[in-house]
């Protein structure tokens, strides 16, 4: 989901420190990681509808399009944020 930034500090002539690209890519992380643990849910939740009656159905719905809604909305920022990370990086 994710690919490797076209610019690294060391090919830029900036010191190997690599405290400095971990810093840039901490909020991608925190956005991230989460939405990963979300997006197995919405998983779960899906095969849970796929295999139950009508009644588990109607109960599961509900969670699964909430849980994927957070799950879209998280995607999306933990990649405008991976962006804003490459372009943090000096070039």
């Amino acid at each position: 989901m994710t690919r490797s930034c076209p610019v690294s500090p060391e090919g830029a002539g900036v010191p190997s420190n690599s405290m400095a690209s971990s810093l840039v890519f901490l909020p991608f992380r925190i956005v991230y990681v989460p939405t990963t643990w979300v997006g197995r849910a919405v998983a779960w939740f899906a095969d849970g509808y796929r295999e139950g009656t009508a009644i588990e159905r109607a109960l599961i719905f509900p969670s699964w399009a909430v849980l994927r809604l957070v799950f879209l909305v998280g995607c999306g920022l933990a990649h405008v944020l991976h962006a804003a990370g490459c372009r943090a990086l000096p070039q």
